[in-house]
């Protein structure tokens, strides 16, 4: 018997519903017809704790090296050497540039002129138990005037100043110290003699003594311009001046020699050498004549001259204290 139509609607239709319902609510079935299980949702992890941050300790800022700047220093030192008045009156240190600078003034008690510049061939830089060579700048020095100069030293890296001795002249000779840490300074000074008297070679050839002293150095040069220059320490010089005359008015006279006996009976010759041309009538003012001795030079000395024209000799006694 055949099913009546409206009941085979009635059955599609829920067939229908419940597939939409059970694709609502309830597990799915797979081709199989075994119901098919949702995959869990996975269940967020909890997000880890952010760590640390770890700052770096900052480095110390550096403090700058500071940089060597010259350094000034000042002096009130003289001393006698040479024939110069040296006066030491300042100075700057560059210990960057490992040059030392001092200036100076130095008047000139020699007959001749020099120059500054001569002086540091005999100038040494002492320090730490070395001798080190230092250049004096250049410039004429008149005589009798005083010149401005400065002394010039390149130094060892670790130089000090205040340990710092300038030494005119070497060890054997008279020397003259100037410490540049302001102690004091040491040198030997000349001794002014009373040395008179007129020497009379023959009948018109004379030599009158006008001055004289005893200096710790040497002599060079010529009779009218002599030049004071190191000496060595067991030595002194007698230096004269005078004036030599002729009274012959027709002809010429010439003092050619000139010593001094020394107490222990020595002899020295002048040096410079007597060398005195007179014409007629003539006056020679200003001469020196220098005589080399042992010393400390004291003790009388006999003075003699002579006169070629005429061939004779003459002496005067010289006391020296």
């Amino acid at each position: 018997m055949s099913v009546p139509r409206p009941l085979s609607g009635l059955v599609a239709l829920c067939l229908l519903v419940a597939a939409c319902s059970g694709s609502a609510a309830g597990p799915s079935e797979s081709a199989s017809g075994a119901p098919s299980v949702a995959p869990a949702s996975a269940t967020p992890s909890p997000s880890a704790s952010a760590s640390p941050t770890i700052k770096p300790t900052p480095s110390p800022t550096p403090t700058p090296t500071p940089v060597p700047t010259p350094a000034a220093f000042t002096l009130d030192s003289t001393v006698w050497w040479s024939g110069y008045v040296i006066h030491v009156t300042d100075g700057t240190y560059d210990p960057l540039k490992h040059v030392l600078k001092v200036n100076a003034t130095f008047q000139n008690t020699s007959t001749a002129q020099t120059d500054s510049s001569s002086i540091g061939n005999d100038l040494k830089v002492v320090w730490n138990g070395q001798f080190i060579p230092g250049y004096v700048s250049q410039g004429a020095v008149p005589v009798g005037a005083t010149a401005t100069a400065q002394i010039q030293i390149t130094t060892p890296k670790d130089f000090v100043v205040a340990d710092t001795v300038l030494a005119f002249g070497a060890p054997d000779e008279h020397q003259a110290l100037v410490p540049l840490s302001g102690a004091t300074a040491t040198s030997e000074q000349p001794t002014t003699l009373t040395a008179t008297g007129t020497i009379k070679m023959g009948k018109y050839a004379s030599f009158t003594i006008t001055k004289g002293i005893l200096i710790p150095a040497g002599c060079y040069g010529y009779s009218d311009k002599i030049k004071f220059i190191p000496l060595k320490k067991n030595e002194v010089s007698i230096v004269l001046w005078g004036t030599a005359s002729s009274s012959d008015p027709l002809n010429y006279a010439y003092i050619d020699q000139g010593f001094v006996v020394a107490p222990d009976k020595t002899t020295a010759a002048s040096n410079p050498a007597i060398s005195l041309t007179l014409g007629p009538r003539a006056t020679i003012r200003n001469q020196g004549v220098c005589f080399d001795v042992a010393a400390p030079g004291s003790g009388s000395y006999t003075l003699t001259m002579h006169e070629s024209r005429s061939k004779l000799s003459a002496s005067i006694p010289i006391v020296v204290p």
